[in-house]
């Protein structure tokens, strides 16, 4: 995946912190931890844990962010597109705020990072396109996403039923759609899974 940017030699490759985006099923937990092995990263952080840990700590104009993202959108009115969309991209800009500062700390320590997440809409991209990677991972056929989430609790999520997550499938993809309009807009790689049959989670 990363080749192309490290000419197949990891100690060419000059990006300190890799971000990995995509919405739950497509193979992000995986992915960054196989590229942490192959690259030598020491640090791989979730953005479902950074999330849990900034809830206690937010207040009530933030209180959004205390529901799932997939119910975000009753923020705003009816179950519409739009209203995903704003739900998602409103939790979104509560999360960068917290990941552009572990960023920031990684580039002050040279520390290497890969973090997976979610929330990909990273609007802080451009000032720290030097030491920043972004990647969006996605599944193009929706019955093939439902499969992964469905069988990633047997690979790396033991704990976390899929079925709760494909119920809101609808919601995902939508979100997902957001991300790789983003990501086109911005020159940012977008990479199918659906290629790599290994990827469970």
């Amino acid at each position: 995946m990363v080749n192309e940017d490290r000419n197949k030699d990891p100690q060419s490759f000059n990006k300190t912190i890799i971000l990995v985006g995509g919405v739950p099923g497509v193979g992000k937990s995986s992915i960054s931890g196989y590229l942490a092995h192959k690259l030598n990263y020491d640090i791989v952080l979730s953005g479902d844990y950074l999330r849990e840990f900034i809830r206690p700590y937010l207040g009530e104009e933030y209180k959004i962010a205390m529901s799932s993202v997939y119910d975000s959108w009753q923020y705003f009115g009816e179950k519409t597109h739009d209203n995903i969309v704003k739900g998602f991209l409103k939790q979104t800009e509560i999360m960068n705020r917290g990941i552009e500062k572990v960023f920031e700390r990684a580039n002050q320590n040279g520390e290497k990072i890969i973090l997976e997440t979610l929330y990909f809409y990273p609007d802080f991209i451009k000032k720290l396109s030097n030491s920043v990677l972004p990647v969006y991972l996605y599944i193009q056929d929706a019955e093939e996403h439902k499969k992964h989430l469905e069988e990633r609790s047997n690979f790396t999520h033991p704990r976390s039923h899929g079925s709760r997550l494909s119920a809101h499938l609808f919601e995902y993809r939508i979100m997902m759609q957001k991300s790789i309009e983003f990501s086109n807009e911005h020159n940012i790689k977008t990479f199918d899974m659906t290629d790599y049959p290994w990827i469970k989670g």
